[in-house]
C-alpha cells in the first residue's frame, strides 16, 4: 500500500497516473483478517466499520489494528463514515487549500470534506499535517466538532432522538463531573474538555484496556480509531451498537425509555404464557420485543407455546419464536423437531433465525454438521450466512464435512467455491497443526484443476491460510500458476509467496512462462522471498515493453518499487520518456524520479496485491445472526 511504505509521496503520484485500483482491498472482500480475531477486544468494531466501506486492511488479509494512523488517513475515514446515508453531516465552512496538501495528494478529497464539515482544522502555518500521527484526543475532539456537540449543547433534534433511542439523555450539568470517569483526566488540555465530556456523555470514548484511563495524548491506533467513529454512528443512526466493556459510564448515562409499567399479571404459567405468545402477533414492534425479552427470560416453561408459535400464520412471529428459542439455548432442546420443520419456512427469515436456534439448542454435532453444510449448499442469503459463521466457530470439526462438500463435483460450484473460502477461515482462526485441518490440504489442490476458476481462485486462497503447510500442494500450485486464467495466477502467486522460501524454484521457472503477467506475479512474490535485484529486473524491463498496457503500467510499477536497487534500469526508463503515449511518458517520469532518488526498496512490488480481487469472505462483515436480529425487530 502506498501509504504504507517509503515512497508515500512519489508513488501516490505513480497512481495517479494508473487505471488499476489502490493496492488497498475493499471493504467488502476483507470481512476476516489474519490479526483480528474473534476475540479481539475491537473485532465487531473492525467487522462494523470496514462493512460501511470507511475503513479496509490490507492486501496480505491483515488489518493491522495496533498501528498508528495519520491525520489524511483519519480523514478518510471521516469521509467514508459520516458525509453520506442518514443524517450526512452538513458544510459549516468554505473549504481552503493547505499548503501541504496539494490537489493531487490522495487524501485531497477527503481532507476538504473532513474541513469543510467541521471535523478537522489545519495549523496556524497553513498546513495540515498529512503525515503527523493523530491522538486518541484529536479524535475525540474531530467527532465532537463534527457531530456539533462539542459544547455539552443542544445538537439538533434529529441527533437527540438518536440519542434517546440509545438511553442517552440529553445534557445537563456541569463539564467537569463527566471527565471524573477518567483517572487521567488531569491530561486532557483546558481547551479540549468541554470537547472530551460531550463525548463521554454521549458514549464515543472508547478506552482500552483500562476504561478509566484516557490516555488523551498517545497516538490513536486504528482499532481505537474505528472503536470511537463507530461509536459515533451509533450516535448518528449510521451503525448498530456494540456492547462493550471499554466505554465508561457516566451518570448522565439512562435506561432507554420504556412504556408504563403494566399490570401485574394473574393467571397459571401457562396462561401467562400464552399472553405473551399473543403479544407476539401485536403491530407494534416494542411490544413484540418485550414479550419476545420476557418469554427468553421464562426459559423453558415457554419452550412449549414458541414451538407452537413456530406454526403461526405470520411470518414474524415465527421468527420471532425462532429467536426466542436460540436465545434460551440448551433448555430449548425439546422444540428441535418444530426447529427443524422451520427450516422448510417460505419466509428466509425464519429459516434463518430457526438455523442459530439448532447451533444453540445442543444437537449432537455431527447432525447439526450436516445441518449446516445442508445450508451452505442449498441456501442464499441470511440462512447461508449464518450457517457460514457457525461453521467457522465450530472449527476444525467442520472440516471433513466441508472438504467432503468441496470433493463432490456434483455439488454446485457456488457451493464448492463457498466450502473452500471457510476452510480457509477456519484455518486462518484455527491452529493449523489439527489433523482435520491438515486433511483439507490435498482435497484444496485437487480443486486447483476445477474447470470452474472461481472454484480454483476459492482453493487457491484458501491454501494461502494454511502458509508453509501448503508447501505439499507445490506441484498442483504450479500448474496452476502458469495456467489461462490470469486472476487464478495472481492468487496461486499470492499463496505461493505465503508457503515461503519452499516456493522459489517454483516461482523462478514461472519467470519463462508465455504469459507477461504470470512472469510479473511471479517476480513480485520472489523479490519479497529473495530481494535477488537481478533475478527479477530483466522480467520488469520485458514486461515493461509489452503492447498491453496494464502490463506496460505493472511492471514499470514494479521498477519503480525498486527504488535504488532498479538503478540499472535507468535508461531503459529514459527511452520511455520518448514513447508515444503520453500515459506511458508520465509513468516512466514518475519511476524516474523514485529510481533516481537513491529510495530504498519497498518489501514488494505491489503488482501481487494491486492486482488482486481477494474472493469475499464468509460470513459476513457484521455477524450473519445480528443482521437476522436487525432485520427482525426493524
Amino acid at each position: 500500500m502506498f501509504g504504507q511504505n517509503k515512497y508515500v509521496n512519489t508513488a501516490v503520484a505513480l497512481s495517479s497516473v494508473l487505471t488499476v485500483s489502490m493496492v488497498t482491498l475493499p471493504a467488502s472482500a476483507q470481512t476476516r483478517f489474519s490479526d483480528v480475531g474473534s476475540s479481539y477486544w475491537a473485532s465487531q468494531y473492525v467487522q462494523s466499520l470496514t462493512a460501511t466501506n470507511a475503513i479496509s486492511g490490507f492486501p496480505d488479509g491483515r488489518f493491522q489494528p495496533d498501528a498508528q494512523m495519520t491525520r489524511a488517513q483519519f480523514a478518510a475515514v471521516i469521509s467514508g463514515a459520516f458525509v453520506s446515508g442518514n443524517f450526512p453531516q452538513p458544510v459549516v465552512r468554505e473549504p481552503i487549500t493547505f499548503s501541504d496538501v496539494p490537489a493531487n495528494h490522495w487524501a485531497a478529497s477527503a481532507i476538504s470534506t473532513a474541513y469543510s464539515r467541521g471535523f478537522l482544522s489545519g495549523y496556524p502555518d497553513g498546513t495540515f499535517g498529512v503525515n503527523k500521527p493523530i491522538t486518541r484526543l484529536e479524535v475525540l475532539v474531530a467527532l465532537s466538532n463534527g457531530l456539533g456537540i462539542e459544547k455539552l449543547g443542544q445538537p439538533g433534534e434529529l441527533l437527540n432522538a438518536y440519542a434517546a433511542g440509545l438511553g442517552i439523555a440529553q445534557p445537563v450539568g456541569e463539564t467537569e463531573p463527566l471527565l471524573n470517569v477518567f483517572s487521567d483526566r488531569s491530561e486532557i488540555p483546558a481547551w479540549a474538555r468541554d470537547a472530551i465530556a460531550a463525548a463521554t456523555h454521549y458514549q464515543f470514548v472508547v478506552n482500552y484496556p483500562n476504561v478509566q484511563q484516557l490516555n488523551p495524548q498517545r497516538n490513536a491506533s486504528r482499532a481505537e480509531i474505528v472503536a470511537m467513529a463507530h461509536q459515533a454512528m451509533v450516535l448518528t443512526g449510521k451503525a448498530n451498537p456494540i456492547a462493550s466493556a471499554y466505554v465508561p459510564a457516566t451518570s448522565l448515562a439512562v435506561e432507554p425509555p420504556t412504556e408504563p409499567p403494566a399490570e401485574p399479571v394473574s393467571g397459571t404459567p401457562t396462561e401467562i404464557t400464552a399472553d405473551l405468545i399473543a403479544s407476539l402477533e401485536s403491530a407494534d414492534t416494542t411490544v413484540q420485543q418485550a414479550a419476545a425479552d420476557t418469554l427468553i427470560e421464562t426459559g423453558a416453561e415457554a419452550v412449549p407455546a414458541l414451538a407452537n408459535a413456530l406454526e403461526s400464520d405470520s411470518a414474524q412471529t415465527r421468527a420471532i419464536a425462532a429467536y426466542a428459542l436460540s436465545e434460551i439455548g440448551t433448555a430449548a432442546e425439546a422444540a428441535t423437531p418444530e426447529l427443524l420443520d422451520a427450516l422448510r419456512d417460505d419466509d428466509e427469515l425464519v429459516r434463518a433465525l430457526a438455523t442459530s436456534a439448532l447451533t444453540n439448542v445442543g444437537l449432537d454435532q455431527s447432525v447439526l454438521t450436516n445441518i449446516l453444510v445442508s445450508a451452505v449448499q442449498n441456501e442464499s442469503g441470511l440462512v447461508k450466512d449464518i450457517a457460514a459463521d457457525a461453521l467457522v466457530n465450530m472449527g476444525s470439526d467442520a472440516v471433513p464435512a466441508l472438504g467432503r462438500l468441496l470433493a463432490d463435483n456434483a455439488t454446485n460450484s457456488i457451493a464448492r467455491q463457498t466450502a473452500a473460502t471457510l476452510i480457509g477461515n477456519i484455518g486462518s482462526a484455527d491452529d493449523l497443526g489439527t489433523l482435520a485441518l491438515r486433511s483439507a490440504i490435498p482435497i484444496l489442490a485437487d480443486q486447483l484443476n476445477d474447470s470452474d476458476s472461481s472454484v480454483r481462485q476459492a482453493a487457491a486462497s484458501a491454501l494461502g491460510d494454511f502458509g508453509p503447510l501448503a508447501g505439499i500442494a507445490l506441484p498442483a500450485l504450479s500448474q496452476a500458476l502458469l495456467g489461462e486464467d490470469a486472476t487464478v495466477s495472481q492468487t496461486v502467486a499470492g499463496t505461493l509467496l505465503k508457503v515461503g522460501p519452499e516456493s522459489i524454484p517454483t516461482l523462478t521457472a514461472a519467470l519463462n512462462s508465455d504469459n507477461a503477467l504470470v512472469r510479473l506475479y511471479a517476480a513480485d512474490a520472489l523479490w519479497t522471498l529473495t530481494e535477488d535485484r537481478d533475478l527479477i529486473l530483466p522480467t520488469l524491463v520485458s514486461a515493461a515493453t509489452s503492447s498491453d498496457f496494464r502490463t506496460r503500467e505493472l511492471a514499470t510499477l514494479g521498477i519503480a518499487y525498486l527504488g535504488r536497487q532498479a538503478v540499472p534500469a535507468l535508461p531503459f526508463l529514459n527511452q520511455l520518456l520518448g514513447d508515444r503515449d503520453s500515459r506511458t511518458r508520465g509513468i516512466a517520469q514518475t519511476a524516474l524520479e523514485i529510481v533516481g532518488s537513491n529510495r530504498q526498496p519497498a518489501s514488494n512490488l505491489g503488482i501481487i496485491g494491486r492486482q488482486t480481487r481477494r474472493l469475499t469472505r464468509i460470513p459476513g462483515a457484521v455477524p450473519a445472526v445480528v443482521r437476522a436480529v436487525t432485520r427482525l425487530w426493524r
